[in-house]
């Protein structure tokens, strides 16, 4: 990662350049996450299953069955197809038939389209691919990233996934069961992100600049799909659906090519840091990451961890929050409180807008509150453990018993997900604070558990809310709160920032005898520049 120079006497630290290419590299990822969910609403129409009147080419949306992604892109889309009474017809809250044979631009010329014929759970299946297949690779992410380095696997990753990117449309027209492998192809490649940047967080941040630091790049998911939503509408509307995969794949083709160029797995590879920002790096690193190295994951010790289990709870149950508000915020705000469907796009948004906001400003907090000793480092990630869990939580039940004040419940959901953004300044740190020589295995590891239990976020909705009233909605929103509420106490009673003596290699023989690789290295460099200076 090269230093960028500002003048003769200054340069911006190089761990800021990788904070602006790491973030870039989050909003690419989700870039080719996202672009399936919004392409899709072009791609397919159902087929017809009784006579209604149109022709077998006639493809029907049924609107208010949408995710964010899709009423995004619906409502873009309709904008250039020919549907003069569309919006007419979403007032009357009945079925919208687009005509799935042609899109229409300014020109009014008649663009050919193919669409595919799925039923509804062909597309469940196309959609939920990528899911199976990053759900697959987050352990095996972590510990590659750790043996490896997080240049490759991140890089790799992307590149792969940007690769098949390609080929959607192919397989799309081949057979959906060719574009099922491929989307789980994706998502076994992308997998591996999330737990790589753990580790690039070990080797480069200071544990005081981590909360600044991951609020930045961790949360860019959030403008990645704020970004990545009106993009892909705007790209199907004016060329077609096909257009959305080339144009995502080469934006992750061309970031990997500045990762490549750019990026260093630590600052001893670094060929331009300066000795001032390497050797301040390497010095508050080095009680965690420089004794010697277990060279195989500890998993006895690790499953026996009473504060690792207490953050692998915490972050359970942000997820299971987020992943409420996620899949079932659109549902909620058609079913109870009533918006159409274009409002609800825009709607639906925006409580992921304040999150990355509220993120960035928990994590500037985080920074001043340790690097001026006001706070321990315990203190601080129990603080914003508290935020991020204990007020979205009661948030989520003062949203319940506002009943259809739709102001207020509008208003109150982007507060809640503004202090939920805390999570990268809270429990989210606390992988690296426990054990960052094997970081990237442990979000690995904990990842997987919060996705097997967020998964069945949508079928415990539909359960709880057979008529979507207000009432079941109440039970729904007071059970996340006590998820949440159960995984903060868990956090603050167990939780602990102390490095775990599993974190080294478990050999009182070998360990204290002799250097680690990174202390040989960076007492070679001092003495290097020390015989090189006049």
């Amino acid at each position: 990662m090269t230093t960028i120079k500002t003048d003769k006497n200054s340069t911006v630290p190089a761990r800021v350049t990788l904070a602006l290419l790491t973030s870039l590299g989050v909003v690419t990822l989700y870039m080719g996450r996202i672009n399936m969910s919004v392409a899709i609403v072009a791609m397919y129409h159902t087929p017809p299953t009784h006579d209604t009147g149109h022709s077998p080419k006639e493809a029907h949306t049924d609107v208010h069955s949408l995710s964010p992604a899709h009423t995004t892109a619906f409502c873009i889309i309709s904008n250039k197809v020919n549907l003069s009474t569309l919006e007419e017809t979403l007032e009357e809250e009945t079925e919208v038939g687009v005509n799935s044979s042609t899109i229409k631009g300014n020109t009014e010329e008649e663009q050919p389209l193919y669409t595919m014929a799925l039923t509804g759970t062909q597309k469940g299946l196309v959609l939920g691919a990528f899911f199976y297949g990053y759900f697959a690779t987050n352990i095996p992410g972590g510990r590659l990233a750790e043996v490896y380095g997080t240049k490759r696997v991140f890089g790799g990753a992307i590149l792969v996934g940007g690769v098949l990117t390609f080929f959607t449309p192919l397989a799309a027209h081949a057979h959906y069961t060719a574009l099922i492998i491929l989307r789980l192809l994706i998502g076994l490649a992308h997998g591996v992100v999330y737990p790589a940047m753990n580790v690039m967080v070990s080797k480069w941040v200071p544990p005081l600049e981590r909360p600044r630091f991951m609020s930045f790049t961790y949360m860019s998911n959030t403008l990645g799909t704020i970004i990545t939503m009106p993009l892909c509408g705007v790209i199907i509307a004016w060329a077609g659906w096909a257009e959305v995969f080339y144009v995502t794949g080469g934006v992750s083709l061309a970031w990997v090519v500045l990762w490549a160029w750019l990026m260093h797995d630590t600052p001893l590879q670094h060929p331009s840091i300066t000795a001032h920002e390497r050797d301040y790096i390497l010095n508050s690193i080095k009680e965690g990451t420089t004794q010697h190295k277990a060279m195989k994951i500890p998993w006895r010790s690790i499953l026996k961890s009473g504060p690792l289990w207490a953050t692998h709870i915490a972050h359970i149950g942000s997820m299971f929050g987020f992943n409420l508000l996620l899949t079932q915020l659109p549902t909620y705000m058609s079913s109870v409180l009533g918006f159409s469907i274009k409002t609800n796009g825009l709607l639906s948004a925006l409580p992921f807008m304040t999150q990355f906001l509220g993120s960035i400003v928990c994590g500037v907090i985080g920074d001043w509150l340790l690097t001026r000793h006001y706070l321990s480092l315990n203190t601080s990630r129990k603080l914003f453990a508290t935020t991020s869990l204990v007020v979205p939580g009661v948030v989520l039940v003062v949203v319940g018993y506002v009943g259809c004040n739709t102001t207020l419940a509008v208003a109150l959901f982007p507060i809640g997900t503004a202090f939920s953004g805390a999570i990268c300044s809270g429990h989210l740190a606390n992988h690296l604070d426990l054990a960052p020589n094997v970081a990237g295995t442990l979000l690995g590891l904990s990842n997987t558990l919060a996705y097997m239990v967020s998964m069945c976020v949508p079928v415990i909705v539909g359960a709880m809310t057979p008529n979507q009233s207000l009432k079941e909605w109440q039970s729904v929103f007071w059970l996340t709160a006590v998820m949440y509420i159960t995984s903060w106490m868990v956090f603050v009673v167990f939780g602990t920032t102390k490095i775990q003596p599993w974190n080294y290699q478990e050999d009182e023989e070998v360990e204290g005898q002799r250097p680690s690789r990174e202390e040989t290295k960076f007492l070679k460099t001092k003495e290097e520049t020390e015989e090189q200076r006049p």
